[in-house]
Order: structure tokens, then sequence, then C-alpha cells
């Protein structure tokens, strides 16, 4: 599907009444503008303006290029979940089925303008899903300002298809309510288990521990240990299968294993630091598989909400309610294609070189579409 194709997709929420511009139009100039390094309102406005000619020859009904006001106001009344609705069509037509590693977390995507507090209820956050093989950002979610990411978990996991695939959930969505939900949704789960479930983690450092190794023969390890850049990194995953799960952990649909992994890193001369994490999974009992899996899911954190900090500049935007929202969803889709090219340069370099050079653009926009992958390995 096409950029224009999915501008088409987009339903028209305004007045019918002096309607200058399409809704195709007003959104397929916004995509570009965002793909070659728009940030603002003004800034889609500006590239437009500059880029007229380009976008009359794909737009044969365009008249002109619309203000700043008429992009903002547009995207702002525009439906988050409609938008999100043409995101997830746009996604599904470049992978249709995407089998491993669904990494799902949230991040602050700005700070309300109008407000001088830190807290979560003070910021627009935003909970993802990122398809850890395929490199792509399958649906995201806004999270309510009077609730947190439990809430909103739920709801992106229902919109998606998770048959065969992993579902890795840092200790936020470490819940009874979303396990259940995953296992519903025909996929599996590794949750991170903190201190917001103190007696689950304490029972699974106290069964895991060298001391009680006599009392658990069946426990399985695996082990993996990297150097490079100065630093030294050694992780163990200890996993045992669950026995009667109904008595000894209700309530947690689906838990098959728990496990523990211990990290210790060493950064140059520096005195090693350790680290140890605790689990639950619906996975059979598989040290390897839960170690990758685990590992793989903080590609959400480099791949994803790193690049729309570093080469999106996200924490700076001062857009507000859905016309923040949507344009996250803007970056998403303009990370996408720039992660597609086989360019070897950076994400920020790609959006750059989109903006100067039209046939590279048009390379970038020309949509490939990603290989099914057909087993239930690492990756999304």
């Amino acid at each position: 599907m096409s950029l224009l194709e999915f501008s088409s997709y987009v339903p028209d929420i305004r007045n019918e009444k002096n309607l200058l511009y399409s809704v195709d139009e007003i959104v397929f100039i916004s995509l570009v503008s965002v793909l070659c390094g728009a940030e603002t309102w003004s800034e889609i406005h500006l590239f437009g303006t500059s880029h007229e000619d380009y976008f009359k020859k794909r737009l044969p009904t365009l008249i002109g290029i619309p203000s700043d006001d008429t992009f903002n106001r547009f995207f702002s009344l525009l439906n988050i979940d409609w938008f999100e609705e043409a995101f997830r069509l746009w996604i599904s037509d470049i992978c249709r089925r995407v089998p491993g590693v669904v990494a799902i977390d949230g991040k602050a995507v700005c700070r309300n303008p109008d407000s001088a507090g830190h807290g979560m209820k003070d910021r627009l956050y935003m909970v993802s899903a990122w398809a850890v093989r395929n490199g792509l950002c399958l649906g995201q979610r806004k999270v309510d300002g009077k609730s947190n990411e439990i809430t909103a978990i739920p709801e992106i996991i229902k919109a998606l298809d998770l048959e065969q695939c992993i579902v890795t959930i840092d200790a936020a969505g470490c819940q009874k309510a979303i396990a259940e939900t995953i296992i519903n949704a025909g996929g599996d789960y590794i949750l991170c288990v903190k201190d917001n479930q103190k007696k689950l983690k304490g029972k699974i450092l106290s069964l895991l521990s060298e001391e009680d190794r006599i009392y658990l023969p069946y426990k399985q390890s695996y082990f993996q240990e990297n150097e490079g850049h100065g630093r030294k990194e050694y992780r163990k995953c200890v996993c045992d299968a669950v026995c009667y799960p109904e008595h000894f952990y209700p309530g947690w649909k689906g838990i098959k294993t728990i496990a523990k992994i211990t990290s210790v890193r060493q950064v140059g001369n520096a005195e090693p630091t350790t680290e140890t994490r605790c689990y639950i999974s619906s996975l059979p009992q598989d040290p390897k598989l839960l170690l990758e899996s685990i590992r793989s899911h903080w590609q959400v954190e480099n791949k994803l909400h790193w690049q729309l900090d570093v080469s999106f500049r996200e924490d700076y935007t001062r857009k507000t309610d859905n016309g923040a929202v949507n344009f996250s969803l803007m970056c998403k889709m303009a990370l996408t294609l720039l992660k597609q090219s086989k360019k070897k340069v950076g994400i920020a370099a790609k959006r750059k070189l989109c903006g100067w050079n039209e046939q590279y653009r048009d390379e970038v926009l020309e949509i490939i579409r990603i290989p099914l992958a057909e087993e239930k390995t690492i990756g999304g």
C-alpha cells in the first residue's frame, strides 16, 4: 500500500462547508514532509510550499499547500483510533504475519506545556508494540492521563494479531489480567517481575537460588558472554518448569516457567556490576529461548524510542492531545519507511537525504513487502 493509498483510507472528520483540500492531500503532504525532516505543523507547510510542484505531480487536484493552521486543526480533530486503524492496515500490507517477539513498552512523548509537574499525568505517554524480527512498529495506544500503562497495554494487545508471537513486557505489564489477555489472543508471554509483585519475585528468587539446587533437580540454565567496545558482559538464565500452577501461581493464566537472569557487566577496568531480574512465562522450559527473547525486548528502546527521540526529536515537541498522538504515529510510519532503505547511513541522514534528493525520496516511498517469517523463533 503506497502512502497515497494509505491517505485515502483516513476518514474525513471536517464540516463539509468550505473544504479547499481533500483528506488524502492533507495526509500525504504531512507524511512526506515528516519523512523529509518536518517536526512541526509550520515546517510541514514550509516543506510543502518549497516542493509544491512535487506534490502537484502526485496530487492532480491539489490547488495549493494548506496552511500550518489547517494541518494542525485537521490532525487535532482526527480521531486517534481511526488513524491507528488506518495505520494497522498499512502495516499489515507490509507484513501480514509477524511471529516471534513483540516487545510492548511505554514512552513519554512530550510534556504538557500547560503543566508544571513531572509525573505521568503531566506528560503524554504512548504504549507501542515493536516487532523485533521485522523491525517495525505494529501499533500504539495513548495512556489515559488519569491512568497508567496497565490500562493501555490490554487495548493494544486486543488490537493486534499475536498468534504464534512471544509478547515481552517490562514490570508495568506484570498483571494477571494482561497475562490472560495475551493467552486469549493466541500468544505467549514473558513478563518481568519486580517489586510491584513482591511475593512473586521473592518466590522466584528463593526457588531458583543456588542453595535450592538440590530441591529442584530439573532446573535448566544457559549463559552467554560478550566482549567488545571495552565492555564485557556475562548473562546467565536459570529456569524451572512450574508444577501445579493453579495452586502455587493462582490467577496467572498459562504460566509454565519461572526464570532468573543474572547479568554481570564490566566497562574497562571499573568494578563489575551485577543485576538480577525475575520473569514468568507461558513458554515451555527453555533457558536459551527465554534469554534471547528477553534480550531482544530492548530493541523497542534502541530501535524505536531512541530513534524517535534522536532522529525525530519527539521529546521536544509541544503538540498536545490528538495532534500529538497522530503526529507520533506519522513519525513511526516515516521510521518504518526509512528502516527499509538499504542506504548505509543513519536514520537522521536518511531523512535529510529524502528532503534533498527527490529520486531517493521516491525510492523510500516505494514500499517493499517484508518477507513473511514462518517459524516461532526470536524476533518479531
